[in-house]
């Protein structure tokens, strides 16, 4: 059975706490941070990305006011999305936001938008503002990722009993592809025999051809 919720780390403190957790902390902690900075600072964003219908995924992010949204999809294609260059697109409601417009143009406190990736097998998130503040901004990098859950652990589909590490992606839609080192070795697949996708800290891990562990 998959895990109900996942803990990952703030990258400010190194502390540990769940997603609800996280977002109470950093509400102080991104405080600290600001009192103990030294140098210029600039208006941000503070977003938390997670997946629409589930959990278990999700990252707590800090964007630079003046960044587009273009650089907000940069970001997310590279640490949780991109396989094959597919399509992408924000929106609220049913209004598309144009990725040349800047995040603060549109992104208010306790603003939701929607984020779709792939237009065939979609990665849908959600990207919820939590608040403006000034932050430390490193020239040529927008976005910061302030944390990030832990790689959610799945049992085995064959034996129930270790971590999958490999998905078939032609039985996994059948309940069968998710499996341990040694179920792996002794799957037999009429399909392509021996073809797996690991399994990562992303919500695309299993589709497409998606393979990354950033």
């Amino acid at each position: 059975m998959a895990p109900k919720t996942t803990k990952g780390t703030c990258a400010l403190c190194t502390k540990e706490y769940t997603r609800a957790g996280m977002t109470k902390h950093l509400a102080k902690c991104l405080v600290e941070e600001k009192r103990a900075t030294k140098g210029k600072t600039k208006p941000c964003l503070h977003l938390l990305v997670s997946t629409r219908h589930y959990a278990l995924y999700w990252l707590h992010l800090q964007i630079d006011a003046k960044a587009t949204f273009e650089r907000l999809d940069d970001f997310l294609r590279g640490i949780w999305l991109e396989c094959c260059g597919h399509m992408s697109v924000f929106y609220v409601g049913r209004d598309e936001i144009n990725m040349g417009r800047k995040v603060a143009e549109v992104l208010e406190t306790g603003l939701t938008v929607n984020y779709d990736y792939d237009m065939g097998d979609t990665t849908s998130l959600q990207i919820k503002v939590m608040g403006h503040y000034a932050g430390k901004v490193v020239h040529g990098q927008p976005v910061k990722l302030l944390a990030r859950n832990h790689l959610p652990e799945f049992p085995c589909d064959d034996c129930d009993k270790h971590p999958a590490k490999h998905i078939c992606p032609f039985c996994q839609w059948d309940g069968e592809g998710w499996l341990c080192e040694a179920c792996a070795a002794e799957h037999d697949c009429d399909e392509e025999e021996g073809f797996f996708l690991p399994v990562v800290n992303s919500p695309r891990t299993g589709v497409c051809a998606y393979e990354s562990d950033t």
